[in-house]
């Protein structure tokens, strides 16, 4: 390309284009890895919670012991018990 040939227009238009792909492309790595974190707690707390519940239907702990382990109401944890 000769100097005479040079468009400033059209190069900000591609630098600008360049720029909003790379933004994307940080935008969704960083919505994944916030996804991906809110699964695993997710996943943690559902796990800890279907662990206090069979230890409930073992007889190894009561209601009560295992609705405050799971930081909830006993009211909460019968709901959630009687779902699995």
């Amino acid at each position: 390309m000769c100097i005479t040939e040079y468009d400033e227009q059209k190069t900000l238009r591609l630098i600008r284009a360049e720029e909003r792909a790379e933004g994307r492309a940080e935008g969704r790595a960083e919505g994944r890895a916030e996804g991906r974190a809110e699964g695993r707690a997710e996943g943690k707390v559902e796990g800890i919670v279907e662990i206090l519940v069979n230890l409930v239907r073992d007889g190894l702990l009561t209601v009560g012991e295992a609705a405050k382990r799971a930081r909830m109401t006993e009211t909460e944890f019968a709901a959630i018990a009687c779902e699995e």
